[in-house]
Order: C-alpha cells, then sequence, then structure tokens
C-alpha cells in the first residue's frame, strides 16, 4: 500500500479533456511539469492512493496539464476521476523544488493539537482555494473538517514528533457539537 506520508499532492483533476481519454490536471501554484519527473500519479480514491500509469503529458497552459492515462482494463467511467487529489512520491519530485523551501505539503499526515481543545485530528490534504488554502484534517471520530491556513493560527511546527500545534479561534474545532463534559452537566 502506497502511504500518503511518503507522497505530495501536486493538484487536482478537473475534467475530462476532448474523446482521447486526457484529463485536465491542474496543479497547485508551486509545481509546474519542470518540477515533477513521474511514470505514474497517484489519484486519491476512495481515501487510498491508486497508482495510474501515464502515457503522456502536455502543457495546456500555466497551471493546466493534459494527462493521458495507460488504458485501463474495461469500460470505467472517466467521469468518476474528477475532482480526486493527484499525488506522486516525494521522490519525483525534482531537488531544486525541495531546496526552495517549506511548504504546507510537508504537513500532510502531521497530527494536529488546539491549544483548547487539545488532539483535534490529522492533516490529510491540503486545499487549494484562491486566497483562502485550507488544511482538510480528519478528526478521531473520523469527521472531515477544514483550517483556513493561515500563520496566525499556527503556534508550533514540529517535524520530530510529525505534530502541528493551533492557536484557533474559539468555535472554530466543533468535532462533535456538544463537549462530552457539557453532556453530562445537564
Amino acid at each position: 500500500m502506497i502511504e500518503k506520508k511518503n507522497c505530495r499532492q501536486i493538484g487536482v483533476l478537473v475534467k475530462v479533456h476532448g474523446i482521447n481519454g486526457e484529463f485536465v490536471l491542474r496543479l497547485f501554484d508551486e509545481f509546474s511539469m519542470d518540477d515533477i519527473q513521474f511514470k505514474f500519479l497517484l489519484l486519491d480514491i476512495d481515501g487510498g492512493l491508486v497508482p495510474f500509469e501515464v502515457e503522456s503529458t502536455r502543457e495546456k497552459n500555466g497551471s493546466d496539464v493534459l494527462v493521458k492515462f495507460a488504458p485501463i482494463a474495461g469500460n470505467e467511467d472517466e467521469s468518476r476521476y474528477i475532482d480526486s487529489p493527484v499525488y506522486v512520491n516525494k521522490t519525483d519530485i525534482i531537488e531544486a523544488e525541495k531546496a526552495e523551501g517549506f511548504t504546507t505539503y510537508q504537513l500532510i499526515g502531521y497530527k494536529a493539537y488546539d491549544e483548547r481543545s487539545g488532539y483535534i485530528g490529522v492533516i490529510d490534504s491540503i486545499r487549494e482555494i484562491k486566497n483562502n488554502p485550507l488544511f482538510e484534517l480528519i478528526g478521531p471520530d473520523g469527521n472531515e473538517f477544514m483550517i483556513p491556513i493561515t500563520e496566525d493560527f499556527i503556534k508550533e511546527i514540529d517535524d520530530e514528533k510529525r505534530e502541528i500545534h493551533f492557536d484557533l479561534p474559539i468555535g472554530l474545532v466543533d468535532l462533535d457539537g456538544v463537549d462530552d463534559d457539557e453532556e453530562e452537566e445537564e
């Protein structure tokens, strides 16, 4: 099984392109085709990374790449892959990109803690929304939720322990609606 901690999300499949089986891969701002050398792309399908062999790629514009995967057995519905996060193994990213410094994608797989709430979950992925990127977390109860990526909320990052500590506004983290202590008092 391919583990997300050994991979980096580089973008998302946004749509099918034409009739030749190509997909539009929208790369995150920090990546270009020059930064990545890959034979396989890993699609996040139902919470697991599934490798797809790449037959060809060609740039469409600055952030979009047309990707054609090697034929897949059977007649699968291509639209089921739309909106799939796309990953590559960290080893497929060219060293020059790694040397540029810190990126939020390095925090995928880190345990997240809030100053008031304690353990709140694990960072599962990054959602790139223009001017409002978000950490996507999976809470201890299995529910997904998001936290805005802003330096104001990040208190500490411990790479050795693979932990990130936040000081989040009151009410931002409400995993199960009612605190267990409050429930017992009522």
